[in-house]
């Protein structure tokens, strides 16, 4: 790419806050020259590289002192301030919020202090310490924040247990998607103990409110048609579920559920994705927030959104990121309280992601392959990142982008239609192998396919679609969490990827993708919740020649991006790739994963593994069963010959603790093959170390002669891919599982117990 003299010359510099009392430096390479270095180090700054971004670090003291004497020495840099709304903000304790509501001045007074210790004592015993410290953190900001909790963590109770606080300010008004009202109600009477009487639930416009009623319950979209009788009610006090939903200020449901958030004074906003994949998204939930600070999008959007001249539009296209660092300053200290699963439930099993990749059907392949060449050299990736992308087209787009909109729908179509065939060989085998799952698409035809397949087949499944009413929607996931015969959840990943509860299974596939990051992760975090003991498996099904490859970079790209200013740091995917062959090993109970390089150290060492379960507690008892067994061997030491000092030499081997000599041989051979091997992969890494182990004290079990074994099979990928079960003693020690298939197991009362020294040589 070539540059202008002009581009080439620019100076800029950008300052933007770090915390309360460092600012980061950064801007062209030109503007920093030595003397303005010079400048920075007189002001106690130093160079810096976070997570990636390059720049200088200074005193915020120092701040004012280093721009003055960078404009009066070099005028030609243009320097980019920080915000006047910084300086709105430097309030904590604040007394009241003014705002202007269509031309009129709106004023909110706080002169009520609550504390946590007020409490309900129940409540308080129930709560988690990190839902404790949220709800004192909602105190502190006088009841109007934004709790974005990680999804699952229990941002529900959260919200309940705060609105609690502030009974004062009653009857309680709760916004949410129009599935999740139960569910609500549910959670009401739970947590609490309000009668079911004292809870009003809005199914339809032409209903009322109930003076008596203590908590109302209505949907976003009955929202907008009751928004008069809201306003007028004016609620002091109110929760808005899922309010991305409300991102959008242009959307019906936000132009009437806005106002009312907005001019409550406890206003309680839920989501576990704040932003489902821009800065841009999350302004109007601040606005709701604190409308005094982030009143105008204009200024949010120029800080924060890297405004550009738009490639299909006249206008300035604000779907960019910048200052990130600053925004998470600004969203961590005044706004948002957000914890993640992995930081606050340490007894929350892992989430492990893979890439299988599938064949895909060649007709199918061949139309995208053909669509695809139309879009000529455009970049598909910077195609697909616009939201828009798979929606209808706005009025305000060029002639071009529907064409390009219409090519890429049906793209995204053919490659559903292309897996059907490889999807359904693919459930097959965790059907075989007796795995409970969860199976999301996003195109009916392909959620039609697996469900006629189930049909076909007899097996019991439940389905979740667009199409399903409430109270149907709440019965079939009663059913698939109490009921072990319904072996998989067909489900569509637009309408049940939230408020949902199914823990019932622990693994996850994906038939297609959505293109929103935010989604994916709600559809995974429909297993990956409180209650769910095991590891949580989430296989996403890349069809080869298909726009999968393009979505999935999507996803990990909107993800970087979206993490970096909401969690503070770049988060990805994590996912490992293999194939279907690789992932799935037909013919065994448990569906098996193994990489090549696994392959190999277990044909070193010529592991032997095959298919029934043994837990760790089964393995020690079966240690226990061998060293009685050698005590009831012991003879009297009577050497008369030097084959009898033999036998002594190892009777007394046998007393030693077989166990203890075991694990040690275990920990030698772990070590060594880590450093051999796999010292560059950290995934793979882990997979083998729990491998080895357990194959080293089952090559001994063999080789004591306690079970015979069928031929040798792979180490099966439940026992990789899950460290946990439902056993409480498990849950403490971590569980770790040895498949074995027995084909001629002997009693072990009649175990024959080698000498130590032969079994380890």
């Amino acid at each position: 790419m070539k540059y202008s003299n002009k581009e080439k010359q620019k100076q800029e510099l950008n300052f933007q806050l770090l915390d309360e009392l460092r600012v980061f430096v950064t801007g062209t390479f030109a503007a920093f020259t030595e003397d303005v270095k010079s400048q920075i180090k007189q002001n106690n700054g130093y160079f810096q590289n976070l997570d990636g971004e390059k720049g200088w670090i200074i005193p915020i003291n120092n701040y004012q002192n280093l721009i003055t004497n960078i404009r009066s020495q070099y005028t030609d840099v243009i320097i980019k301030q920080l915000p006047q709304l910084l300086q709105k903000l430097q309030n904590l304790n604040m007394k009241e919020i003014k705002y202007f509501d269509n031309g009129q001045l709106v004023t909110l007074k706080y002169d009520n202090m609550i504390n946590y210790e007020q409490i309900d004592k129940a409540l308080h015993e129930n709560l988690y310490q990190y839902q404790r410290d949220c709800i004192k953190q909602g105190l502190k900001f006088n009841g109007r924040i934004l709790i974005a909790d990680d999804m699952g963590v229990g941002k529900t109770v959260q919200s309940l247990a705060l609105a609690s606080m502030y009974k004062q300010n009653w009857p309680l008004l709760i916004m949410c998607p129009s599935p999740l009202r139960l569910n609500w109600q549910d959670e009401i009477i739970h947590w609490l103990k309000i009668h079911k009487t004292d809870i009003q639930i809005f199914n339809s416009g032409r209903e009322g409110i109930r003076m008596n009623a203590k908590i109302i319950i209505v949907s976003y979209d009955i929202c907008s048609k009751i928004k008069d009788s809201l306003m007028n009610r004016k609620f002091q006090i109110c929760i808005a579920d899922e309010c991305h939903y409300l991102k959008s200020p242009q959307a019906i449901r936000s132009q009437a559920c806005v106002p009312i958030l907005r001019q409550c004074m406890r206003t309680i906003l839920l989501t576990g994705t704040p932003a489902l994949s821009k800065p841009r998204d999350l302004f109007n939930l601040l606005n709701i927030i604190r409308p005094d600070i982030f009143g105008s999008f204009k200024e949010f959007g120029y800080r924060y959104c890297d405004p550009k001249l738009s490639r299909f539009t006249k206008g300035i296209d604000f779907d960019g990121a910048s200052n990130l660092k600053e925004l998470h300053f600004l969203l961590t200290n005044y706004i948002m309280i957000r914890r993640l699963k992995k930081d606050v439930l340490n007894q929350l099993p892992e989430k492990r992601r893979v890439k299988v990749r599938i064949p895909g059907e060649a007709s199918q392949i061949k139309q995208i392959d053909a669509l695809l060449k139309q879009l000529g050299n455009i970049d598909i990736q910077q195609l697909i990142n616009k939201d828009t992308i798979f929606q209808e087209s706005s009025k305000d787009q060029s002639e071009q982008l529907p064409t390009i909109n219409s090519i890429l729908q049906k793209c995204y179509m053919l490659t559903g239609q292309a897996k059907i065939k490889a999807i359904k060989d693919y459930i097959n085998t965790l059907f075989e192998n007796e795995i409970k799952f969860l199976f999301f698409a996003h195109h009916q035809d392909v959620l039609d396919a697996v469900q006629e397949y189930c049909i076909q087949n007899n097996i019991q499944y439940m389905r979740i679609d667009g199409s399903v009413s409430i109270e149907q929607r709440h019965l079939n996931v009663q059913m698939f969490q109490n009921n072990d015969s319904i072996r998989i959840a067909i489900l569509s990943v637009t309408s049940a990827n939230y408020g949902i509860t199914l823990t019932a299974a622990s693994t996850i596939v994906f038939g297609e993708m959505h293109w929103t990051p935010a989604i994916m992760m709600q559809a995974e975090d429909r297993a990956h919740r409180i209650g769910q003991v095991q590891c949580v498996d989430c296989h996403y099904l890349i069809g080869d020649g298909t726009l999968d490859d393009h979505i999935f970079n999507k996803i990990e790209n909107k993800m970087n991006t979206v993490s970096n200013f909401i969690d503070g740091q770049k988060q990805n995917l994590g996912a490992l790739e293999f194939s279907a062959n690789e992932i799935l090993i037909k013919g065994t109970q448990k569906a098996s994963l193994i990489s090549d390089k696994c392959e190999s150290i277990l044909q070193e060492i010529n592991v032997q593994s095959s298919i029934q379960t043994f837990t760790e507690d089964e393995i020690e008892e079966i240690y226990q069963i061998l060293e009685s067994k050698k005590k009831s061997q012991i003879l009297p030491f009577q050497p008369k010959s030097k084959q009898a000092e033999i036998q002594q030499e190892n009777i007394n081997l046998n007393q030693v603790d077989l166990s203890s000599q075991i694990k040690n041989q275990c920990s030698s051979l772990k070590s060594q093959l880590l450093d051999k091997y796999l010292s560059s992969n950290k995934v793979k890494k882990e997979v083998i170390d729990d491998n080895k182990e357990l194959n080293k004290i089952q090559m001994i079990i063999e080789q004591n002669n306690l079970i015979a074994f069928a031929k040798p099979q792979k180490l099966s990928y439940e026992y990789l891919q899950s460290r946990l079960d439902r056993d409480n003693k498990s849950k403490q020690i971590g569980q770790k599982k040895l498949l074995l298939k027995p084909a001629n197991q002997q009693s072990i009362s009649k175990i024959n117990i080698e000498p130590y020294d032969q079994i380890l040589n």
